[in-house]
């Protein structure tokens, strides 16, 4: 047994801390607030939560720093890496942001098929080569990556406690998330928590990661953009098969008061934008299609990309993957943020 292991110190800060996490192929002990925010001890205001991992999660950006003209994201959605040819879409893909100058690409789930070792192994290694073209990723689970109904072992795992164990071992990254970079933070959050009676067929999001999101959020000066991410939806479109996430509205409502302007969430397998007024300003939904073939609503393979013009406007548009071998643009959304005007234009 290991230093770490006898006397508890985190394996990252170094710091002794009072809870550790122990789960299969951990490799030992680690501390639950460093090993990346995985456990929902690493949540704001909670005594089992080391204290450099909290002034880090909670350090906000001065007023004064500089904020950009504009910010550029790739969202993606539903990979599904181990089925549907998704590792030839994913390279493609890859090639085409390398060198386009994005900010950050955020993955909102659904990474893998059927939570498999070689899937996560596929999945981990495409966002090494992601990172490795200098751009910030961001990624949350989704219900495909604790667990698949025709994967009985996965659910099994779900049952003993063991929903994120592959996550840990293979992924070692943030479940929830927090990214921050010049006149902007991204939170995202994990609505993917597995088997529960009361909402088997529905994500969501607890209390804890809500007080969380909002104390970082409301922390972050006003005139920054402040994004959220998760897997499951928020808002149901026409044509959507999928329930949005247990009370939905509430927590729109509270994100939105707290100064998230953009929301981004996957799941459905189809792409749509919607605009709303919230706190006097507007707040903008993207739900991006699946990088799957496994598409509905007669989407193709895709993503969406979001720039942000600082008190301008905000464009967001839909690609499509044509026949695993070319980025095509699909919709153009154009949106003005000046006050009273709603109307955008449709390409």
């Amino acid at each position: 047994m290991s230093r770490y292991e006898m006397k508890k110190i985190c394996r990252v800060c170094g710091r002794m801390v009072s809870l550790l996490h122990e789960g299969a192929g951990s490799r030992g002990r680690r501390c639950a607030s460093c090993l990346h925010r995985t456990h929902r001890e690493h949540l704001a205001g909670s005594g089992r939560v080391c204290l450099r991992c909290r002034d880090e999660d909670l350090s906000m950006p001065l007023e004064r720093s500089p904020v950009p003209d504009r910010i550029t994201l790739v969202h993606l959605s539903d990979i599904h890496f181990g089925g549907g040819g998704s590792e030839r879409l994913a390279d493609l893909l890859k090639r085409w942001i390398c060198g386009r100058g994005f900010d950050y690409v955020l993955v909102s789930g659904d990474l893998t098929s059927r939570a498999g070792e070689e899937e996560y192994r596929l999945a981990a290694r495409w966002i090494r080569d992601m990172e490795s073209t200098g751009v910030r990723v961001a990624v949350v689970p989704g219900n495909h990556d604790i667990g698949y109904w025709g994967n009985i072992m996965s659910l099994g795992g779900q049952a003993v406690g063991r929903k994120y164990h592959r996550w840990i071992k293979i992924m070692d990254r943030p479940i929830d998330p927090c990214v921050r970079g010049p006149g902007c933070v991204v939170v995202g959050l994990n609505s993917a928590h597995g088997i529960n009676p009361s909402r088997l067929f529905k994500g969501y999001l607890n209390r804890r990661q809500m007080d969380r999101a909002v104390e970082i959020f409301r922390g972050t000066p006003s005139g920054h953009l402040k994004i959220m991410f998760c897997h499951h939806p928020l808002l149901r479109f026409e044509n959507d098969i999928h329930r949005v996430v247990f009370r939905a509205g509430e927590v729109k409502d509270e994100l939105s008061a707290a100064g998230v302007r953009l929301f981004l969430w996957g799941h459905q397998h189809s792409s749509a934008v919607a605009v709303w007024t919230g706190e006097g300003e507007k707040c903008f939904a993207v739900q991006s299609p699946t990088l799957s073939d496994r598409v509905r609503g007669g989407d193709k393979p895709g993503f969406s990309v979001a720039e942000w013009f600082f008190k301008e406007k905000v464009l967001i548009r839909t690609f499509d993957i044509i026949n695993a071998q070319s980025v095509e643009e699909g919709k153009r959304f154009e949106y003005s943020l000046q006050e009273g005007t709603m109307a955008g234009t449709v390409e």
